[in-house]
């Protein structure tokens, strides 16, 4: 039974998530998850910014990313059951081909973007799962790093903007009705995404760090291109 649930939520959480702007970057190791939640009281709150954004920066920094290749490490806590799920793997993004997550433990598993379908392909399974996907439904849930980095303002409030140690530290609500109820930024010195931690009304809690980003170093456009293998059926949804 619990595998039958942890199935079932872990995909809900990337698809709805859509599991994590394809405009995000690299991220330091996982600190304790309570930790994540609760921002140390003598943190400074960051100097009053000029008229503008306060993403501005950080959207400067990802309108200049064509490509991008980094290693990805998310936990992810399923309420449900009250267990910590680890994933470790790689993330591609090429601008106006699409996105890959490719998962490697614990076990091989793919979300790939190719600008219209979301394709799931995973060990062990004997079919991939075709998916048209609606940008209403991901929109807001970083699964889509890029293009909700571009859109932040239009999905998010700022509910909290502080200095993280050397980070900036960013607390966020959705504008509109969202399976997500928080979204935690946290952007290094050099305006890239280090770390984004998703909260959902269920109570499930994504988290994704990155580590050796590579950006606008050549990435193939033949990684957003799904391959059938003649062998898994494909099953549209």
């Amino acid at each position: 039974m619990e595998k039958s649930v942890k199935n079932k939520t872990c995909f809900a959480l990337f698809y709805a998530l859509a599991g994590c702007l394809a405009l995000m970057v690299s991220l330091a190791p996982l600190s304790d998850l309570s930790a994540q939640q609760t921002q140390p009281k003598e943190e400074k709150q960051a100097a009053s910014a000029p008229a503008g954004s306060p993403f501005d920066s950080l959207k400067k920094t990802y309108a200049g990313v064509n490509s991008l290749e980094a290693s990805f490490r998310q936990k992810i806590f399923v309420s449900g059951i009250k267990k910590m799920r680890d994933f470790q793997g790689d993330f591609f993004f090429k601008r106006q081909k699409g996105f890959l997550w490719k998962y490697t433990k614990p076990k091989w598993k793919t979300f790939l973007y190719d600008g219209r379908y979301m394709w799931q392909d995973e060990e062990g399974k004997s079919f991939v799962i075709k998916n048209k996907v609606s940008r209403e439904k991901t929109g807001g849930t970083f699964f889509d790093l890029i293009e909700d980095i571009a859109r932040i303002d239009d999905i998010f409030k700022v509910k909290e903007h502080s200095i993280a140690g050397e980070m900036e530290y960013f607390e966020l609500i959705p504008k509109k009705d969202s399976t997500v109820t928080i979204a935690k930024l946290w952007v290094d010195k050099k305006n890239l995404l280090k770390k984004i931690e998703i909260v959902e009304f269920t109570g499930n809690v994504n988290t994704i760090e990155f580590s050796d980003i590579r950006v606008n170093a050549p990435v193939s456009d033949a990684k957003f291109v799904y391959k059938a293998d003649g062998v898994k059926d494909v099953v549209e949804r």
